[in-house]
């Protein structure tokens, strides 16, 4: 008769590396970029008032377009197959 418990015994297991559940720095900033882009008002550059447009940026926080409302800043993002969310 075997002893399969000494067999079992001598495996050596390999354990994983400590994963401490927290993102680096660049993770963060990359964490939703392809998902979701926010929309805040934001000082119109392309002419000289004092008028406010709507900006739309990635989740790390390049501006990418600006927009003369909310609703079609919004439809943009939405066009492009992301998930506006607001800056207040």
């Amino acid at each position: 008769m075997t002893n399969r418990t000494a067999n079992h015994d001598a495996k050596v297991t390999q354990r994983a590396p400590k994963d401490t559940g927290l993102l680096s720095n660049v993770d963060f900033a990359m964490l939703g970029i392809h998902d979701f882009a926010y929309i805040r008002q934001v000082p119109n550059n392309e002419e000289d008032s004092d008028e406010l447009v709507y900006g739309v940026f990635t989740a790390d926080g390049t501006h990418i377009a600006s927009f003369e409302s909310q609703a079609v800043a919004d439809a943009a993002i939405r066009q492009h197959d992301m998930e506006p969310r607001a800056v207040h």
